[in-house]
This record gives C-alpha cells, sequence and structure tokens, in this order.
C-alpha cells in the first residue's frame, strides 16, 4: 500500500547586497532600473512523495517549480515601475514651455554625431533649427543632418562634401520643450505582460554573477516609503517578480538561468 503526498519545499535562496536590476519585454531588449538592495533569488517546487509501508518515503518529483526576485528598489522613476508591472498602468507625459537657444557651439567632425545640450521632454528632434558657419547659414541634408539618439537628444552631424569642413565649429539656435510633469494611471488593465527580469552583481574585477528569469509579473502593488526631510536614503520601492515556466524555450531551461564569471 502506498499513498501520494505532496510537500512544499524551498529549494534554493541566494542573496546579494546590491545589483544592478533589468527588466525587458524579451531577453534582448533590456531596461535598465537602477540599483537594488537587500536582493534575494529564491527557487520554490512542490516535493511529490510516495508514502509505502515497506520502503518509507519516496521521492517521485517536482510540480510547481518556481523562482522569485525580490528587493529594494532605489530609484523611483514612472516609466520603470510601469515597465516592471508589465501593461498595467498608462504613462502620460505632459509638455512644458518651449525654451529658445541661441547660438550653441558645435564642433563637427568626419561623421560623427554630436549632441545638443537639450532635448525635446518627447525624445523627437528640436524645432527651429538654424546652424551658421559663421555668417553663412547652412543647409539641412546638403550641410548637416538631424537625428535623435537612443536617450532622445536630437544630434547633428556634417554631411560630407557640404559646406561645413571637418573639425570646424558651428553655431545651433534651435527650439526644444521639456516635459513639466508625468502622470502614471492605474485601473481597469487586468492582464500582465510577463517580463524578463534579471539581476546582476560585479565583484571589485568586474566579473559578473547574474541571475536571469525569464518570464516573470509583479508579486503585488506598489509600496513607495518615502525618507524624512532631512534624511539621506531615497524613497524605496520594494519589488517582488514571481516567474513561472516560458514554455517557448527549450525543456530543461524554462525557468531561470544563473550565470557565474566570479566563482570560476
Amino acid at each position: 500500500m502506498g499513498r501520494n503526498m505532496t510537500t512544499v519545499q524551498a529549494g534554493n535562496t541566494i542573496r546579494f547586497g546590491s545589483a544592478k536590476f533589468e527588466v525587458g519585454p524579451d531577453i534582448n531588449s533590456f531596461i535598465d532600473l537602477g540599483a537594488m538592495n537587500s536582493i534575494v533569488f529564491e527557487e520554490t517546487w512542490d516535493e511529490m512523495t510516495v508514502t509505502s509501508d515497506n520502503a518509507g518515503v519516496i521521492k517521485t518529483g517536482i510540480n510547481n517549480h518556481a523562482a522569485g526576485i525580490e528587493g529594494d528598489l532605489m530609484e523611483i522613476n514612472l516609466a520603470t515601475l510601469a515597465t516592471i508591472r508589465g501593461g498595467i498602468d498608462k504613462i502620460e507625459t505632459i509638455a512644458g514651455t518651449p525654451k529658445t537657444v541661441t547660438n550653441e557651439p558645435v564642433t563637427l567632425s568626419n561623421q560623427v554625431q554630436k549632441r545638443l545640450l537639450h532635448k525635446n521632454g518627447a525624445g523627437t528632434v528640436v524645432t527651429a533649427v538654424t546652424v551658421k558657419k559663421g555668417a553663412t547659414t547652412l543647409a539641412a541634408g546638403t550641410d548637416y543632418t538631424l537625428a535623435v539618439d537612443s536617450a532622445g537628444f536630437t544630434v547633428i552631424s556634417r554631411v560630407e562634401g557640404g559646406g561645413i569642413t571637418s573639425g570646424d565649429a558651428v553655431m545651433v539656435n534651435y527650439t526644444y520643450t521639456p516635459l513639466s510633469a508625468q502622470r502614471f494611471l492605474s485601473g481597469g488593465l487586468g492582464t500582465f505582460q510577463p517580463r524578463v527580469a534579471r539581476i546582476t552583481n560585479y565583484d571589485d574585477a568586474g566579473k559578473e554573477f547574474r541571475i536571469t528569469i525569464y518570464k516573470a509579473t509583479p508579486e503585488s502593488g506598489l509600496n513607495i516609503t518615502f525618507p524624512e526631510a532631512d534624511a539621506e536614503d531615497p524613497a524605496i520601492t520594494p519589488i517582488r517578480m514571481n516567474g513561472t515556466m516560458d514554455s517557448s524555450r527549450a525543456v530543461g531551461e524554462q525557468l531561470f538561468e544563473i550565470y557565474d564569471e566570479q566563482g570560476v
């Protein structure tokens, strides 16, 4: 005679002091959310056993294999929180008052893009741009080109064969519109988009120890602790991301990966 039993077993707990915390929609698109303290990685499963009369307890396997990362996020950014929370919120930006910049000097060499000092809050190319070399007004597309870099800043570069010689200094006039505020709105959107979550610790030699959970969602809602007015600590947001199996990955590697350069 035998009977099946299931007991909850905590399989592994790894504690970090502090680490970089990243979240993204897939393994190739991480967003650095900043520093996280008091980090704990926890792996859990339900252990399945059979109790028999003549052989005692026999372990037969595990189910409900899961993993989680939790810690205190030290840098609060509304877009960051929306990323972690997987699509149940809305972020709106509120434009500020346009500002005019006159005669900002930029030295252009080869075709290297140079960043302007100010950017549009919306991450678009600044407006009302005029570029002068001495008294000569230069032409967009013929003498120079404008674009936006990954941080939303407008960048300018010279066009080979145009009116700017490599190494020339030009003066740039433009108008930019900063953001005056952001709005974080929540309520009514009930479906999480799973995220890939990663924590990375670096030793003194710059070697990594990192843990990646492939399909994670937040465990609970926001809990922001604000410091006293004269305290040095920043506002802290505890975060826990719970991981479940990503069935799109190969069997045996659907839950998490631990990558270690420090212990080899």
